[in-house]
């Protein structure tokens, strides 16, 4: 019986292409050792590929050293809205766009992979909500604390204009006041000398940046909701990097908004204590919006600090017309 012959044709039974290069041509030269976690470089003889087809495009089963080869080599766009032509068989079958690579589930390394492709783009992904972190954090509790009435507040003498600043939140009347749980892990109410911020500022004040950081971060790994740490990690850099320090301020400011809700009306006085890290880090949020000249952003982050704390113990009166002028930040106008 005569020896079988394989026609060109038989061999092109299962040849698949992307934009004219057949899989089987692919030079793997990257291979994995799993057993020894090595690479080396190699030319790899023919390998198997599969096709499948559907109503909305195909998939691709092949090696997964392939499919990075592909990559490497420039025959697989790296831009998602770049079209291939995929051929099977000789049969083109028109653009495709990647979609997806992925493993296929209980396969070792370097085994074959799944790459589909369709007939669409894929959708533009979603916006990131840089805020997404927040939806499993507990709000930091109010306590309520009474009353504030404007009319027993002292305004300046009677022969002085009330500044304009005032005079909306003096018309809005009484409104509830309440001081924000603060959270400083470590901290031992009976003795002054634990109290973690404090140490952190005499490590800043001896010139030990990068311990004072260290102690401020193991406070936010114990609990991210100490809002004193996001502040004081924000003064940290605020001389050298006002955009770093506006993350570290603007991380503060979320939480505790988290906390404080969308129709928050009421107060939150400098006098009561636990009230002053997040209006430490609303007041760092102005300064550095400030800085970057976003005067409309920090325009109205400092008449929210007035409405929040109208005794303005931080005299952000004061700077309100110069960021309502919209004049230039400069070091001594804190």
């Amino acid at each position: 019986m005569p020896k079988a012959t394989t026609s060109r044709a038989t061999r092109n039974i299962r040849r698949i292409a992307i934009d004219g290069h057949f899989l089987d041509e692919v030079q793997t030269r990257l291979h994995a050792d799993p057993s020894t976690q090595s690479a080396s470089a190699i030319s790899a003889p023919v390998e198997r590929h599969q096709a499948f087809e559907d109503d909305n495009g195909v998939t691709l089963k092949l090696p997964a050293l392939t499919a990075l080869q592909l990559y490497a080599d420039g025959i697989l766009p790296a831009a998602p809205r770049k079209a291939v032509e995929i051929t099977i068989v000789g049969r083109n079958l028109g653009a495709f766009y990647v979609h997806s690579l992925r493993l296929i589930p209980g396969h070792e390394y370097g085994s074959p992979v799944l790459l589909r492709f369709e007939r669409k783009p894929a959708k533009k992904a979603r916006p990131v909500d840089r805020n997404a972190w927040l939806a499993d954090l507990i709000p930091l509790a109010l306590h309520r604390q009474g009353h504030w009435d404007p009319a027993d507040e002292y305004w300046g003498e009677e022969d002085e204009p009330i500044g304009d600043w005032a005079k909306p939140i003096i018309k809005r009347g009484r409104r509830p006041v309440y001081e924000m749980e603060q959270v400083l892990p470590g901290e031992d109410p009976e003795d002054f000398d634990s109290d973690p911020i404090l140490q952190a500022n005499e490590l800043k004040d001896r010139g030990q940046i990068a311990r004072a950081r260290k102690l401020l971060e193991k406070l936010l790994i114990a609990d991210i909701r100490c809002l004193d740490a996001h502040a004081h990690l924000g003064n940290l850099v605020f001389d050298q990097f006002p955009s770093s320090a506006l993350s570290y301020y603007q991380r503060g400011v979320a939480i505790g908004d988290l906390s404080l809700g969308e129709k928050f009306t009421g107060l939150l006085p400098w006098s009561w204590i636990n009230n002053r890290p997040f209006l430490r880090c609303l007041n760092g949020a102005g300064l550095c919006l400030w800085r970057l000249d976003r005067f409309e952003e920090a325009e109205a982050v400092y008449e929210r600090l007035l409405w929040l704390s109208p005794s303005d113990n931080l005299g952000i009166r004061f700077l309100l017309p110069q960021v309502q002028a919209r004049e230039p930040w400069t070091p001594d106008a804190p």
